[in-house]
């Protein structure tokens, strides 16, 4: 059988679901099918991952169009060099660079969606996103979804072609993740005689920490014993700790929780109150971890919570009826218990980190062979 040489591009190395899911196809696909080359914006800690498992992290920026010849001509060095057979983009910038070079050097690529994060932008701006990414999907031998309703949103846009797009959801290791040891919550900064409500996410925009504060401000003020844990960091920390001071609450900020141990158990409830997302990693690990999860009503979200049985979903940037959720399930122990092992029992049944490398390997082998025919 002839090796398949896949080279994983990636926007983004720092912590989160994009390069989590790269280092999980990096260190599970069968060694003796795949070879496999990560190239992208240095990170240290996502080097020191990468070469514990024997590879060298391939840096360069795909993050800006400022230089587009010469990082294109990068990118397909680096595509020569690897003698890549498949290209795996991730992100934006790895899409264009990554798309374009695979074209150039004749190597079929392959481009997952993270999320499809655009509405942000100008219309102009929105207009022109749109457009390139169409453009893009005319060349890419399969666009990754990483759930259903992206995968509904990516055809309908034009993002992706019938009979081109593949449905992979993202997946966790529910055994590794049962085998790290509970986290302690005064080692977290939390006070183990109150209720924790937790959050594990990327302080960015889509993610609105913000509509998650002044919901909380509405629960503390009928719970006093409820605390609010935000694990992460990002370019919305200070703007965080700015509405806490405006809001009169103090939540308690870590930082980046790393995967030795399970920071869920330290939380008595997890939310999630983002604007959108491609299919989050933090809500299944809490699921995973037997907790309730109430999350915004937003693709994403929805893949992953099953409103009424794993969890709750409440309407997106809505403070109010996010606090009502999360009194009634603070409230109701037997309930959080009941949804939180429905969510455990969900996670190992629909979301294995084994099925997504095997639905991913099969998009390699289809790709690959396209190539030789």
């Amino acid at each position: 059988m002839d090796v398949i040489r896949v080279l994983q591009l990636l926007t983004a190395t720092a912590l989160g679901g994009g390069p989590r899911q790269v280092f999980d196809l990096v260190r599970r696909l069968p060694s003796d099918e795949f070879q496999v080359a990560v190239a992208g914006p240095r990170d240290a800690r996502f080097a020191a991952d990468l070469r514990a498992l024997g590879l060298e992290l391939l840096e360069v920026g795909v993050d800006s169009l400022r230089a587009f010849p010469m990082t294109l001509r990068a990118v397909e060095r680096i595509v020569r060099d690897t003698r890549a057979d498949v290209v795996h983009t991730h992100g934006k910038g790895a899409g264009l660079y990554g798309r374009l070079a695979a074209w150039l050097v004749g190597v079929p690529s392959v481009h997952t969606f993270h999320g499809i994060h655009y509405e942000s932008y100008s219309r102009a701006g929105r207009r022109i996103y749109l457009a390139l990414e169409r453009w893009l999907a005319g060349m890419t031998h399969t666009v990754i979804n990483v759930s259903k309703t992206q995968d509904d949103e990516a055809l309908r846009l034009g993002l992706a072609r019938p009979g081109t797009s593949a449905v992979v959801v993202n997946g966790i290791d529910v055994d590794e993740l049962a085998a790290r040891p509970a986290s302690d919550k005064a080692a977290l900064g939390l006070n183990p005689d109150k209720q924790a409500i937790g959050y594990v996410a990327r302080f960015d925009p889509v993610k609105r920490h913000d509509v998650l504060l002044q919901a909380f401000a509405i629960v503390a003020e009928g719970n006093p014993n409820v605390e609010l844990l935000l694990a992460g960091d990002g370019p919305e920390r200070a703007r965080i700790d700015q509405l806490e001071s405006r809001l009169h609450i103090r939540a308690v900020k870590p930082g980046a929780i790393d995967s030795k141990t399970n920071a869920y158990s330290s939380c008595d409830l997890y939310v999630a109150s983002s604007s959108k997302e491609g299919l989050p990693l933090a809500p299944l690990e809490a699921m995973a971890s037997g907790r309730a999860v109430v999350a915004t009503k937003v693709p994403g979200h929805q893949d992953v919570v099953d409103d009424g049985t794993t969890g709750l979903l409440v309407p997106p940037d809505d403070p109010a009826a996010l606090a009502r959720a999360i009194e009634s399930l603070l409230n109701d122990r037997e309930r959080r218990d009941r949804m939180g092992q429905a969510g455990r029992e969900r996670v190992r049944r629909e979301f294995t980190v084994q099925s997504m490398v095997a639905k991913t390997a099969e998009v390699y082998r289809r790709a690959a062979a396209s190539r030789r025919s």
